[in-house]
């Protein structure tokens, strides 16, 4: 994924006049903390720019480098919170965490099961989701939206887990061993797959239920 490019602009004014300007002139209010920072920062963002960043991010974290319009160096930061009108979407404010950059984060990432499995489109088997996110750990800039689970090459009963995940750089921090994923038997069609009783063979039993019942009867006379 890399880090997200976001300009902040530093901002005079605060209170639910101001803001309220703010967002009219296309501004969404935002705070930066985090860092050993003795004060909040208080800053805004262009909420057209900050709207496309969010929209392109498929993951749970978005990373910003943040590009500040005095002059003062970029820095890194993880999106904390965002508030939006709950009927119009409208974005009133959002926080910012600023994080070192050579500092190692440790994050819950969402995993994409991919791939066309056999099993699963044949009917022979079902994808049962054990786990849907993992633990890792790695620099702000290697944060990913998400980590892709392939689950093509799976047969019936077959399993994946954390261990055999592709993670590149990025540490996996969950148990090796917890499974994220396997391919159930599909009991439906087992329970299809049982032969069924022929018609003769049910006459046949029923002729020797027949056949039974005459010898144990008795003798009218």
């Amino acid at each position: 994924m890399g880090l997200i490019n976001l300009t902040v602009h530093p901002r005079s004014e605060t209170g639910k006049n101001a803001n309220r300007r703010l967002r009219d002139k296309g501004r969404t209010p935002a705070v930066i903390y985090g860092n050993k920072r003795d004060a909040a920062v208080i800053s805004e963002v262009d909420t057209v720019e900050f709207s496309k960043a969010m929209d392109s991010f498929s993951g749970q974290y978005p990373v910003f480098s943040l590009n500040h319009a005095d002059g003062s160096q970029p820095t890194v930061a993880i999106l904390r919170e965002v508030q939006s009108h709950p009927v119009t979407d409208i974005l009133y404010h959002c926080d910012l965490f600023e994080i070192p950059e050579n500092k190692e984060l440790e994050m819950e990432v969402t995993l994409d099961f991919v791939g066309e499995n056999k099993a699963v489109k044949t009917g022979d088997g079902l994808l049962e989701i054990a786990q849907r996110t993992v633990q890792v750990m790695c620099l702000p800039a290697e944060l990913p939206d998400m980590i892709q689970v392939d689950i093509s090459g799976l047969e019936v009963n077959d399993k994946i887990t954390a261990a055999e995940i592709e993670s590149g750089a990025i540490k996996i921090l969950t148990d090796r061993e917890e499974v994220l994923a396997k391919i159930n038997p599909n009991t439906l069609v087992l329970e299809e797959e049982k032969p069924a009783e022929t018609e003769e063979g049910e006459a046949a039993e029923g002729e020797e239920e027949t056949a039974e019942g005459e010898e144990a009867a008795p003798d009218s006379e």
